[in-house]
């Protein structure tokens, strides 16, 4: 047995082990104490004690860097005529600090307000924005807080949260003088503005006295300066934004479908910005860089700036638009616009060997009152059914797909009589007594329907019988006569550098629409816009390359050393139609035919007087417009071996209107050899 001695000494050691254990745990524990209090300590020193001298400390060396507007790219005509410039006229500017109170902007409103007057009663003081400048007052808060009955410690945040929704439930008991809300209203600028972001306190009608005591008193207002705010000028005359577009201003501010997307990219609220058109499609450009501008305030009431970098203007545009030239073209379109049910007028007249536009214009009418409005971009972002003038597209596709060849294209023109259609007939030609064999250029010089429907059923596998059945037309007919469409630029993006641009309504192709595929081949299903017809023409004239049209012709920038470079825009090639010599030279016979043949059959005559010669397809579509019969009328033209190519729309004429698209191109042409080119430097 063991002794109970042993057993003793065994228990006393353990007793011992386990004393020491709390000693250290103790020790360790009053170390932590003594950290914790020296820590307090050190706070309340710093928060407390030195809390006035450590915020001296910080504001007497503020710094922040902010940034400065530069003036926004010109834009130039192709003769070099200034169309858009900038108006720069003295403004008061706030940058918002990085740090400071309600009550500290309070005060620099208060002191701005006493020099600056504003136009109250065109901008609105928000209930947020009333309620937190009116607590300001101490008095105001001292009286808001005893009708709330709050009893939140004043400055604190439940007590400001009491005051103002006490406000805003209430504002019809709270007035403000109108000082009080112009200093209000510059208040409310200033709390809208974002941390180093500047924003306009006043950019209108600024008076040399407000510019001058803001200016004597610039240091006793942290963060408010005279500067200059810039709006588009537009020295030829407004006409020429329906095709350039327009701006923000600092009222507006960004627009609201892009303001996100403009903040994250270091834009300010009030920047002025491109809204639509050219100003939109080229705000990279245009914008310029913003200088940068160190500022160190100090406790003195004194700033120091620095300039960090002195910002870059905006990149100039030129165009390929003559600018009298697209004022001519526009007239003229006002000038021929039919009365009756036509919905408008629009035309583009091209460089077939560049893609460059001399001029883009359309007016729009309101058939019920008869007033005609100014919209050039109506030539991309509206779309019509245009007729006959698709005929060298569709006879072009028949090459392609080797159902006709420039050797071989002799088909009757016919009544087309097919099962669960009434009968489709050329307009010289309605009851089959003038039944003829007609080549190709022949059909395109007559204008055939019933030529291209033939074709378009040799598409489809098919040649035509009276009163055959379409139940075998397989509906991919409709793609192929549209991939041929497309390579010409109909029914798909030009690629023109403006936004907006729609490719038009394409029929549905089910095996219930198969009759439609014979309204498809002479242009009375599909819909296409007045640019795609001048790319269409355009890639008729210059040998079968569709050019991808612009408006912009070169962009000129300056370096640091002030040096111009200008980046000229190149001509695009977006595809080929890829046809033999044969065959472009087949539908080039054609279209001069239609101006220049003897035939009474010829249906573009009306241009044969124009000199140099041109080539042409007229087009008339059936429509209804407002419940009447009415008429589409279109025309396709160019001068060969020539810089000039032309597409004219004319919706909602009536019958006796037809012929509306020769008396417009005429006009056009005239006014093309006055103001872009001598006639007789073209090759005739």
């Amino acid at each position: 047995m063991r002794s109970p001695k042993r057993r003793g000494g065994r228990r006393k050691t353990r007793k011992g082990s386990m004393s020491r254990i709390p000693v250290r745990l103790n020790v360790l524990m009053g170390i932590v104490i003594l950290m914790l209090v020296a820590l307090g300590w050190r706070l309340v020193d710093l928060q407390i004690t030195d809390s006035a001298k450590y915020k001296t400390e910080v504001t007497s060396a503020e710094s922040s860097i902010e940034k400065t507007n530069v003036q926004r790219g010109l834009i130039y005509d192709s003769t070099g005529k200034v169309l858009v410039t900038n108006k720069g006229s003295q403004a008061i500017t706030y940058t918002k600090p990085r740090t400071i109170t309600d009550k500290q902007m309070y005060k620099v409103a208060n002191q701005v307000g006493k020099y600056v007057t504003i136009d109250t009663s065109s901008e609105e003081l928000s209930a947020a924005n009333f309620a937190k400048y009116y607590i300001q007052s101490p008095k105001h808060a001292k009286a808001v807080a005893k009708a709330s009955g709050t009893d939140a410690a004043p400055g604190t945040d439940p007590y400001v949260d009491a005051l103002t929704n006490y406000i805003e439930k209430h504002q019809d008991k709270f007035t403000l003088t109108d000082a009080q809300k112009n200093r209000a209203l510059i208040f409310q600028k200033m709390s809208n503005a974002y941390s180093l972001s500047t924003v306009y306190l006043k950019e209108d009608d600024v008076k040399q006295s407000e510019i001058a005591n803001i200016g004597e008193r610039q240091s006793k207002m942290p963060g408010v300066r005279v500067g200059i705010y810039y709006t588009r000028d537009y020295p030829e005359g407004e006409g020429i934004k329906s095709l350039v577009g327009g701006t923000s201003t600092s009222k507006s501010g960004l627009p609201s479908d892009s303001v996100n997307e403009l903040l994250t990219k270091g834009y300010s609220r009030d920047d002025i910005v491109g809204t639509s058109y050219l100003e939109k499609q080229y705000e990279d450009t245009l914008k310029g860089s913003k200088g940068r501008v160190k500022v160190t305030s100090g406790n003195n009431d004194k700033t120091n700036e620095e300039t960090l970098y002195s910002g870059q203007a905006g990149g100039n545009l030129n165009l390929t638009i003559n600018n009298k030239f697209q004022n001519d073209v526009e007239q003229v379109l006002k000038d021929k616009i039919p009365g009756g049910n036509t919905t408008g007028a629009y035309a583009v007249v091209l460089n077939p060997k560049t893609g460059g536009v001399y001029a883009s214009a359309g007016v729009n009418r309101d058939s019920s009152t008869g007033s005609v409005t100014s919209d050039a971009l109506s030539t991309v972002n509206q779309a019509n059914v245009v007729g006959s003038v698709v005929k060298p597209a569709t006879i072009t596709t028949g090459f392609m797909n080797n159902v006709i060849t420039p050797q071989n294209s002799t088909l009757t023109d016919q009544p087309i009589k097919v099962a669960g259609t009434s009968p489709k007939t050329s307009w010289w030609n309605q009851n089959g007594s003038g039944n003829m064999p007609l080549t190709a250029d022949q059909a395109l010089m007559m204008s055939s329907n019933t030529y291209v429907m033939q074709v378009m059923l040799k598409l489809g596998g098919l040649n035509y019988s009276d009163g055959m059945s379409l139940s075998s037309l397989p509906t991919n007919v409709f793609q192929t006569m549209r991939d041929g469409f497309s390579r010409f630029g109909l029914g798909v993006k030009t690629g023109i550098d403006l936004p907006g641009e729609i490719t038009g309504i394409r029929g549905e192709t089910s095996r219930s629409d198969i009759g439609k595929a014979l309204d498809e081949s002479f242009g009375q299903y599909d819909t296409y816009t007045t640019m795609q017809l001048a790319q269409y023409v355009a890639t008729i004239a210059n040998g079968g390359y569709r050019i991808r049209p612009h408006i912009v012709q070169s962009i000129t920038t300056r370096d640091r050393d002030k040096n111009k470079i200008t980046t000229t825009v190149p001509s695009e090639v977006m595809g080929t139609v890829n046809w033999t010599s044969a065959q472009r030279q087949m539908i080039w016979d054609g279209m001069n035919d239609v101006v220049h043949s003897s035939s009474k059959y010829a249906t573009g005559t009306g241009l044969k007087d124009i000199k140099p010669g041109v080539s042409a397809k007229t087009g008339t579509a059936e429509t209804f417009t407002n419940g009447q019969s009415t008429l589409t009328s279109s025309l396709i033209s160019f001068v060969p071996n020539s810089d000039v190519a032309l597409a004219i729309v004319v919706p909602g004429v009536n019958q006796e209107d037809e012929n509306v698209n020769q008396k417009i191109a005429k006009d056009i042409y005239k006014a093309y050899w006055k103001d872009v080119q001598d006639s007789g430097s073209a090759k005739k």
